[in-house]
């Protein structure tokens, strides 16, 4: 028991580490990025292409994924998203371009990986990470699971205070609230909301670069495979909320391990999506959404 336990802390972090980003862009800037998952596994494919080359001690490697990842989200904000914002002025046709114009993005990167690759698993080079097993009784933990569970209860806490504490963190909630007001009141919302995707793609090169030493190895079509547990997760959460993303991966991760180990596995997904169906027609706001109040 206690090692499925182990199990699901380190799926939830996985989860959270992937959708925290997401979260953070919808909810905010209202641009749902389906690239996301492209992004989470092409930082992954970057450090296996260097490794090919060069020997690099791992947390190298981590800071290489997480600037591949940021980049990545960074330009197709210069690129895509900031060039359909100024041609388009309804808000909700706006959104609808950039979803589209994410896909389409997300296909450049998935395609290359996929070519490189062959469409097969790739992993890390030899040697440029080893899997620690340390025990705490008779339950075992790895080195990178123990990393994925630390990191993502680090980066959800730190995130939330910076977001509820801090001056850029404050400017973020108003430009989700009111983005022409803020530009009124000397806010940037351009550079803000280049440094939020720069972010969220950092968490999506560290999350892929994580899961693929805790894997062993990854496919091109993982970050894909990702994305709807992903969108289970902030739905599930709340949009937006940081709190939301860890606590709706948890009780996805919880509910697919207890779903694998009391059945054959094969309706894992089925059942587990049928709880979050579940609790969403209860509360279908999600857990920690708050109500938005129209001020005129």
């Amino acid at each position: 028991m206690a090692v499925q336990l182990v199990n699901a802390l380190v799926l939830g972090g996985i989860y959270v580490l992937f959708a925290l980003g997401l979260s953070l862009t919808w909810g905010t800037l209202n641009i749902l990025n389906l690239a996301h998952g492209a992004v989470f596994m092409f930082s992954a494919f970057a450090c296996y292409l260097i490794t090919e080359r060069w020997h690099l001690a791992f947390p190298l490697l981590v800071v290489i994924a997480m600037l591949v990842g940021g980049a990545m989200s960074l330009l197709l904000d210069v690129v895509v998203f900031r060039a359909i914002r100024s041609r388009v002025q309804d808000e909700a046709k706006a959104e609808l371009a950039m979803l589209i114009a994410s896909l389409g993005a997300a296909t450049i990167p998935l395609s290359i990986a996929q070519r490189m690759t062959s469409d097969q698993p790739f992993s890390l080079a030899e040697g440029s990470f080893k899997t620690r097993i340390f025990r705490i009784g008779a339950v075992p933990l790895t080195n990178d699971g123990l990393a994925i569970f630390i990191l993502a209860i680090v980066l959800v806490v730190g995130l939330a205070v910076w977001v509820r504490k801090s001056r850029n963190g404050r400017a973020l909630r108003a430009l989700a609230a009111d983005p022409e007001t803020c530009g009124l009141m000397g806010i940037n919302p351009r550079a803000l909301t280049a440094f939020t995707l720069f972010f969220a793609g950092a968490t999506a090169g560290l999350g892929g670069i994580l899961l693929m030493a805790h894997l062993g190895s990854i496919t091109p079509m993982t970050g894909e495979t990702l994305l709807l547990k992903a969108f289970a997760c902030v739905i599930l959460g709340g949009v937006g909320s940081v709190w939301g993303t860890l606590a709706g991966a948890y009780v996805l991760a919880f509910s697919e391990v207890i779903m694998t180990v009391t059945t054959s596995g094969t309706y894992t997904d089925a059942i587990s999506f049928a709880i979050i169906i579940a609790i969403l027609l209860i509360r279908p706001q999600g857990l920690f959404s708050r109500a938005k109040v129209d001020r005129v």
